[in-house]
């Protein structure tokens, strides 16, 4: 499979740095992979973040885990 592109924002802020985080934690979820920050002009800085698949399992977590009932 694919890797998917890198995201990136640019021109964020210093004080945005935090919010624009938060929001794509809550959009891709356990997706995440890394996150970069650099500053780029005065006190504006670039913003990548990878994501990545996320390994599922098919079935119930009891029968991966061996348990029976």
């Amino acid at each position: 499979m694919p890797r998917k592109p890198t995201e990136t924002e640019s021109g964020v802020p210093l004080w945005l740095i935090p919010p624009v985080i938060l929001k794509w934690i809550q959009a891709v979820g356990e997706e995440l992979d890394w996150i970069h920050v650099r500053r780029s002009k005065s006190h504006h800085y670039t913003i990548r973040i990878r994501t990545r698949p996320v390994r599922r399992e098919f079935g119930s977590r009891g029968a991966a885990a061996g348990v029976t009932e």
